[in-house]
């Protein structure tokens, strides 16, 4: 689709609108066009007796003042009929390239930086607006100003409206050229604007690492490079509106000293009276006006256009069928009935040849409790996002109640399945709003409190300046790692769900907190069924089935005392992370009693 039809389709949603305000502007024109004719005929009046004549004068410049007030009405109807429109054709590009955003998976963002996404929602879409308000009704504007104009000039002289065709249609060829090149620097503009974004997104979001590493000069330079190479292509812009554009102001003299000249000498032979003259030069006026909006409706229109195909990278980016279709509520509702299956599951990263995992196979039914053990390395996270389809999978290695995973949308499969990570992300909001994101009112929810305490971080909360209402920051900023993994933690347990997976989400938090969360998760559970993906054994002493992962495939399998006796590696684990934790109790308590002896007199 072209962009002109792609641009359409958001025009057609305010046809009435627009076509409401095409009737304006023709009005405006119509308007504008016959106030000179009443200007011209006073003006011969004048030249003859005025006593005799003053009736029809006083007619003429009632007539003018009508039509001039109903200028100003017409024209700013006009201008709410078309920029009405514009906005809310801006607010549709937004909300749609928004929305397909969230529907757009791992391999788009590999490909875009957050920053040029940013740029094109914040400002490619400006340009857009732009052209479908002030863009669209200066077209009009000047379609009917140029239509009616040389109308009424023809029908005073005909001979001087040809004399003033000439300068008009050389202007225009000038100014052609210079806009198809400042076209070119705009799209070059418009993709180095999406770059400093990018580049000063991911500079603000490792601030802390520019300080610590003292880079922050090289960091400097680099945003002064690409500030330098935006204003070096903002200059070209301006050299053609400084230069060429302007010519289109200086058409009005240009006709005006032909309109004097000709009509001077037709006015001294007689073919002409002084009114006529008056009405060509104010019609000179008329006429020299859409093109001094020409400058500017060229300058929208190629925004628009540059803005639009930046836009369409988003909008045009296919999803595939499966993802537009969900299953009818019930069975969307029942879902992980009958739990999920991952079969011969094989996957390798798109630009590896190793498989990351091999030949996994395992089951998860409602009422489980399984755990994932595995060092780092060895496949635990992204067998969870093959479970999830953060990543795609082939066809045939992983069910949801027979359905293949990769025929239902993830949308329908992330109702089934929530996933809680170890690196948790929190919004720049308070703590409440984080708690209770994405919950609906339907879903049977726990009292604020109470899932506090079960996340062990309400009396934390509570100490905070405004308690559950404290802003934490973008990213969380303001809390700790352990209480970001336990404020998402919350988050997790607010609302039931069929499988919750959580990957690491105590990695952060030391061993008596460890502890207490789990007795809390094992205890209020909040899912038919759970998978615990950890590193340590510690954490799933007390499931119902563990899977040892090494290099990408299970080399056992069992329960925690199975495990001990059958698996070296589970045992090793178990042991070692046993004695660090003996160790580091060890030293707590030998610094405890140093300090009471120190305390002593």
């Amino acid at each position: 689709m072209s962009n002109t039809r792609f641009f359409l389709q958001y025009l057609k949603r305010h046809r009435i609108s627009y076509a409401l305000g095409i009737v304006c502007v023709f009005l405006t024109n119509w308007l504008a066009v016959n106030i000179p004719v009443y200007i011209g005929n006073s003006v011969d009046l004048l030249s003859g007796y005025l006593e005799q004549n003053q009736a029809e004068l006083v007619g003429n410049i009632q007539a003018v003042i009508v039509f001039a007030v109903g200028m100003v009405f017409v024209r700013t109807l006009s201008r709410i009929l078309f920029f009405n429109p514009g906005r809310a054709i801006e607010r549709d590009l937004k909300n749609d390239t928004f929305a397909k955003l969230t529907q757009l998976q791992k391999d788009f963002y590999a490909k875009h930086a957050t920053g040029s996404l940013i740029s094109i929602v914040n400002n490619d879409i400006n340009g857009v607006r732009a052209m479908a308000g002030v863009g669209m009704l200066q077209s009009f504007n000047i379609f009917f100003a140029l239509s009616l104009t040389p109308y009424k000039m023809w029908q005073i002289s005909p001979s001087i409206t040809l004399y003033c065709i000439a300068p008009v249609l050389l202007t225009f060829t000038i100014v052609n050229k210079g806009v198809a090149y400042m076209r070119r620097n705009m799209r070059e503009r418009m993709l180095e604007l999406q770059g400093m974004s990018s580049n000063t997104v991911d500079f603000l979001s490792g601030i802390e690492v520019l300080k610590s590493h003292r880079i922050e000069a090289w960091a400097m330079r680099e945003f002064e490079k690409d500030n330098s190479l935006l204003r070096d292509r903002s200059l070209k812009i301006s050299r053609i509106t400084t230069i060429i554009f302007p010519l289109l102001g200086y058409i009005e003299r240009m006709l005006k000293v032909i309109i004097l000249a000709v009509g001077g000498f037709y006015l001294i032979e007689q073919q002409l009276s002084l009114g006529d003259l008056t009405a060509m030069l104010a019609y000179a006026a008329l006429l020299a006006m859409p093109f001094i909006s020409l400058g500017m409706i060229f300058s929208a229109f190629q925004t628009g256009m540059v803005g639009l195909e930046s836009i369409r990278r988003v909008l045009d980016q296919a999803i595939p069928v499966q993802e537009q279709q969900h299953l009818p509520l019930a069975d969307r509702e029942r879902l992980f009935s009958a739990g999920i299956e991952v079969k011969d599951l094989t996957y390798r990263y798109p630009d590896s040849d190793e498989a990351v995992l091999k030949n996994i196979s395992f089951s998860i039914y409602p009422g489980q409790v399984i755990g994932v053990l595995g060092q780092v390395g060895s496949g635990k996270t992204t067998l969870v996002n093959c479970l999830n389809r953060y990543l795609e999978v082939e066809f045939g290695h992983i069910a949801i109640d027979h359905h293949d995973i990769t025929q239902i949308s993830k949308n329908d499969l992330r109702s089934a399945v929530r996933t809680i990570t170890q690196e948790p992300f929190l919004f720049s909001d308070t703590v409440v709003e984080n708690v209770q994101f994405g919950a609906s009112e339907n879903d049977q929810t726990l009292a604020l409190e109470d899932v506090l305490y079960q996340s062990d971080i309400l009396e934390e909360v509570e100490q905070f300046p405004d308690k559950e209402l404290t802003l934490v920051g973008e990213k969380g900023i303001l809390l700790s790692g352990g209480q970001k993994q336990r404020l998402s933690l919350s988050r997790a347990l607010y609302t039931p769900c069929k499988l919750m997976i959580l990957d690491n989400v105590l990695s952060a938090v030391d061993n008596e907190t460890e502890r207490f969360l789990l007795k809390q998760i094992f205890d209020n559970m909040r899912s038919q069924s759970t998978l615990i993906v950890s590193h340590r054994a510690s954490v799933l002493e007390k499931v119902d089935y563990i899977l040892v992962l090494e290099g990408g495939e299970i080399v056992a399998r069992g329960t925690h005392h199975e495990l001990l006796q059958s698996s070296d590696l589970y045992r090793d684990t178990w042991r070692l992370q046993q004695y660090d934790r003996g160790e580091a109790g060890s030293s707590r308590t030998q610094g405890a009693e140093s300090g009471m002896e120190a305390s002593e007199p």
